[in-house]
């Protein structure tokens, strides 16, 4: 493996029982990168992610990284789960929170563990990094949707990791609240490759730096840019072969890019409707 690549699949298939999710792919991804993983719901994304984690194992071909199998790497990668949903009657602090990403793996039991002054220092480093060190002795259930994901990321990045996998870290977040964690995963990025799963087609234009589409094959680009091919690779196309998905902007006015009404209005001005 190429010492600037961080992660290797090579003709790697998975499946549950007889429907198979991921067919033999292969790509690598270099140090530093930030990747948006884009498709369509059971197209694969977040295996991908499961099997980078070791928490799955291919059924066919190897994957490595960090130039290790998958689930070797300790503190060296960083995870933020689709679901992280806290009970309101669950007292967790938010430092008690991003103190559980300071547990090794098979670790029996969190709280009343003496972790030492270094480990509350990096606690206090992380959720500096994420803007949420005021809010160190608050619960977790008092705080906002982007303020609980702040946390979890914190939470991620605790052990200073040199890669960090987000699985749809903005799913429950609203406009405002996205717009501050993308600009938070564009500062982390500068430190830690950066992997995110999403299914908002607009993350394409906050700062990521290549895109993964994920529908059962995986087709990698080395620009963020929406185009047919992209869509038509992670969404798929309808019978007539129009775009498969809604695109909608935010501008001066609302609008929205609709399909081309001919072949010969492509590149025209009468091919765009606002």
């Amino acid at each position: 493996m190429s010492i600037e690549n961080v992660i290797k699949f090579d003709n790697v298939s998975f499946g549950y029982e007889q429907h198979k999710v991921l067919d033999d792919i292969s790509f690598g991804i270099a140090k530093g990168d930030y990747l948006a993983v884009i498709g369509p719901n059971g197209g694969g994304k977040t295996t991908l992610l499961k099997l980078l984690l070791g928490l799955l194992k291919p059924q066919q071909g190897s994957i490595e990284v960090l130039g290790m199998p998958p689930g070797r790497h300790g503190g060296q990668l960083g995870y933020m789960p689709q679901y992280t949903t806290v009970s309101e009657s669950f007292p967790i602090t938010v430092k008690d929170a991003v103190l559980m990403g300071k547990v090794a793996p098979g670790f029996k039991g969190v709280f009343g563990i003496n972790f030492g002054i270094k480990a509350y220092g990096a606690v206090k480093k992380a959720l500096e990094r994420v803007g949420m060190l005021d809010h160190i002795n608050r619960k977790v259930s008092d705080l906002s949707g982007g303020q609980k994901q702040r946390v979890f990321i914190a939470r991620a990045i605790v052990d200073e990791p040199q890669m960090l996998l987000l699985d749809e870290p903005t799913a429950s977040v609203d406009q405002a609240g996205k717009s501050g964690l993308y600009c938070l995963l564009r500062e982390l990025n500068k430190d830690m490759t950066v992997i995110m799963v999403s299914h908002d087609i607009s993350v394409l234009g906050q700062g990521v730096k290549s895109v993964a589409c994920v529908n059962r094959k995986v087709h990698l680009h080395d620009q963020p840019k929406i185009t047919r091919e992209i869509l038509s690779e992670a969404y798929g196309e309808n019978e007539k072969g129009s775009c498969p998905i809604e695109l909608i902007t935010h501008g001066e006015l609302p609008h929205r890019v609709l399909e081309y009404h001919s072949e010969s209005d492509e590149g025209n001005e009468g091919g765009w409707n606002a």
